[in-house]
C-alpha cells in the first residue's frame, strides 16, 4: 500500500523535510541534493539519489521531467506529496512522543517527593528506635554505677566502723596493759619473786598478740573482702 513504506532512513526523512519547506514548489533535484547535504554532512549524491527514487517509488514524492527545448538535457524536479506530508507529521508526532512532557515530568517529580518522604520517614523512625535503645543502655548504666557508689559507700562505711572498734579495743588493750604491768611490779615488789614478773609480762604479750591477730582476721574478713554483689 502506498505511503506505508519510506522515509525509514534520516537522509530519506531529510529529503521530505527539505521538500516541505519548498511546497507547494518544485525543485530541481540538484537544489534538493545541496539542502540535504547541508543537513546532512557525510551524505553523497549516489545515496541522496537512491533514496529519492525510493521515496518516488513509495508515492511519497513526485518527479517531473523537463527536457531542455534543444539538445538531450533533462532535469528532474521534485514536489512532496500530500501522502509525504502525512508519513512525515505521522514520523515527527512519534519523535514528539519520546520528548517527556510537563504533566510526566510533574508526576515523576511527586513520585520522587513521595519517595524521598518515605525514605526520610523510615530514617526517622529508625532513629527513635536507635535512641530508645541507647536510653535503655544508659538507664542500665546508670543502674549499675549508682550500684557500685552503694557498694562503695557500704565499704567505706565499715572501714571506718572497724577503725573505730580497733582504736577501742587497742585502746582497751593498752589501758589493760598498764594496769597489769602495775600490778605485776607491785606483786613483785610485795613477794621479791622476779618469775612473778616475767610470767604476768609473758601473759601480757600473749594477750596483746591474740589480740591483735583477732584484730587483723576481723580487718580482713569485714573490710579487705567486700561483700558479695546480689
Amino acid at each position: 500500500m502506498v505511503g506505508e513504506k519510506g522515509a525509514d532512513t534520516e537522509i530519506q526523512k531529510q529529503i521530505l523535510k527539505s521538500l516541505r519547506e519548498f511546497y507547494p514548489i518544485k525543485v530541481d533535484d540538484i537544489v534538493l541534493i545541496a539542502a540535504v547535504q547541508k543537513v546532512i554532512k557525510d551524505a553523497t549524491v549516489d545515496q541522496i539519489t537512491k533514496d529519492i527514487v525510493v521515496l518516488r517509488d513509495s508515492g511519497l514524492v513526485e518527479e517531473t521531467i523537463i527536457k531542455a527545448p534543444f539538445g538531450k538535457t533533462e532535469t528532474k524536479r521534485l514536489k512532496i506529496t500530500s501522502t509525504g506530508i502525512e508519513r512525515l507529521q505521522g514520523l515527527e508526532e512519534k519523535e514528539v512522543k519520546g520528548v517527556v512532557s510537563a504533566k510526566e515530568i510533574e508526576s515523576r517529580l511527586i513520585e520522587t517527593y513521595d519517595r524521598i518522604k518515605g525514605d526520610l520517614e523510615t530514617m526517622r523512625q529508625n532513629l527513635e528506635a536507635s535512641q530508645k535503645a541507647l536510653e535503655g543502655e544508659m538507664n542500665g548504666v546508670r543502674t549499675r554505677i549508682a550500684d557500685h557508689d552503694q557498694v562503695i559507700r557500704t565499704y567505706f562505711v565499715r572501714v571506718i566502723e572497724t577503725f573505730g572498734v580497733f582504736v577501742g579495743i587497742f585502746a582497751v588493750v593498752v589501758v589493760s596493759m598498764q594496769a597489769s604491768i602495775s600490778g605485776a611490779i607491785a606483786a613483785i615488789s610485795a613477794t621479791g619473786d622476779p618469775l612473778s614478773f616475767f610470767l604476768a609480762m609473758g601473759g601480757i604479750a600473749l594477750t596483746l598478740g591474740v589480740v591483735i591477730i583477732a584484730m587483723l582476721y576481723g580487718i580482713r574478713k569485714l573490710v579487705l573482702i567486700p561483700p558479695k554483689s546480689q
